[in-house]
Parts: C-alpha cells; sequence; structure tokens
C-alpha cells in the first residue's frame, strides 16, 4: 500500500509504507472529509521521512531524529552511551553552557544539545553543528557545506545576511517571504551562518571590506556572490514561539 506525500509535506520525498495501521486509515480514506485526509497525508509523511532519515531534524513535534521531547535516556537508548558525553558547549562570544554532545570524536557526526533545564536533560532548547560537513541535515538537504547560491536558488529569491569577520558572521537574518521563510519555521526557528575562503577567490581586500562587520546585506551582493560562502553553522531552537 502506497501512501503519497501531499503538497502538505512538500519538501519530503514519496515513501512506501507497509505497516498494518495504516491499512487501517487507508480502507477508509473515502469516508473522510479532503482536508482531513491532507492532514493525515502529512503527519504519514513525516514519520516514513524521519524512519528513513535518521540524520534530519525538521522543526515539527515528534518528528526527526531528535526532537523537542528528546531527553538524554532517549539518546542513550538510540546511539549508545560511548557516543553521549555531558560537557560544556560554546554559545558565542566566549560564553559557554552545560549541554550534551553525540559523536564528539566523529566530526560528521557531532551535533551539540542544549537542555531547557540542564539538571534534568530531559528537553532541549536548541541543537547545534558546527564545521566543513555533516551528516546531520535540514529540510531541502540543507547541512554544513551548503552554498549561499545554492540557497538562493532553494529559496528562490535572494536574502539577508550580516557582515563577515565576528563572532555571528554571516548569520541569515531574514528570508525576504522566500520558500525558506515557511519551511524553516515551525516548532522554532533554524538559524543559518555562512563564511567564505578567500583562497578560492579573487575579491581583493578593498572589496571584501565592502561585506565586512555586523551589517546586514544583501546574498546578491556582487561580492558576496564571488565569495560564495558556505554554511559553518546550524543552529536549530527549538523554543516554540
Amino acid at each position: 500500500m502506497r501512501v503519497k506525500c501531499s503538497l502538505a509535506c512538500s519538501y519530503y520525498s514519496d515513501r512506501t509504507l507497509h505497516k498494518p495501521a495504516w491499512s487501517k486509515i487507508a480502507s477508509r480514506a473515502e469516508e473522510v472529509p479532503s482536508l482531513f485526509l491532507v492532514v493525515i497525508e502529512a503527519v504519514l509523511c513525516l514519520v516514513a521521512s524521519a524512519a528513513a532519515e535518521p540524520w534530519l531534524i525538521v522543526l515539527r513535534p515528534q518528528a526527526g531524529a531528535i526532537t523537542a521531547s528528546t531527553t538524554r535516556k532517549d539518546l542513550v537508548s538510540r546511539y549508545g552511551s560511548v557516543n553521549v558525553r555531558d560537557q560544556d558547549v560554546g554559545v558565542g562570544e566566549g560564553e559557554t553552557e552545560p549541554g550534551t554532545v553525540l559523536f564528539p570524536r566523529d566530526p560528521r557526526r557531532t551535533i551539540e544539545i542544549l537542555w531547557k533545564d540542564p539538571s534534568t536533560k530531559i528537553s532541549p532548547k536548541s541543537l547545534i553543528v558546527r564545521g566543513e560537513a555533516s551528516r546531520w541535515k535540514m529540510a531541502h538537504e540543507i547541512s554544513l557545506g551548503t552554498s549561499l547560491i545554492d540557497l538562493e536558488h532553494i529559496n528562490r529569491k535572494p536574502f539577508l545576511l550580516s557582515g563577515f569577520g565576528w563572532d555571528y558572521s554571516g548569520t541569515v537574518t531574514s528570508w525576504q517571504n522566500g520558500e525558506l521563510d515557511r519551511d524553516l519555521e515551525g516548532y522554532g526557528r533554524v538559524i543559518l551562518r555562512l563564511d567564505y575562503s578567500t583562497a578560492q577567490t579573487s575579491v581583493t581586500q578593498p572589496e571584501l571590506d565592502q561585506v565586512m562587520g555586523d551589517g546586514i546585506f544583501p546574498s546578491s551582493h556582487s561580492v558576496r556572490q564571488r565569495l560564495n560562502p558556505r554554511v559553518y553553522e546550524i543552529i536549530w531552537d527549538l523554543r516554540q514561539k
């Protein structure tokens, strides 16, 4: 029995489900209003995607590899105690907070977790990945290393981000009502930060100075386009707005 994802969850791929429970829903599909059927399809799609994508994190309750209700005990059960370590996590400007790190010895699988209550560790407030590459990802396969030009294509228009050269370098501040405005909002929000490598461009220092500092610049800026910075940090803020 095939259950197809509708437009309600368009950024997930179609999945095939083979669980007996879903057959009862399908057998009565004609008896329920079409709007209710869309909601059912969306929920099934999220469940199927989360099961098939162990590294996917989405801003939906009870969907994705790690959610706002995940506990430290859940992490140990799922990933093994040897891969779960409690340690301080950097939060910017030299500050740290007590947290938990998954796969601390494997940069491609490392993810940092900050808890709403560090003493109980029963509900994450944010998840963080940093570096050049990661298996952890979000909607549209966005992950560490995704480029500015790729993000513009996914968003279907330019967006705004802060200047380079400070603690919050290259933080996306607005998707300008693009596609990612909808897809990266929900139960919380996602923060993306991008950085560049001058070794791969012919940008001069005077040109680079145009996009440095804590100002806000469009991704369509000619210097930004030539630098084509890539995502170096993703923060899933799981605190409901």
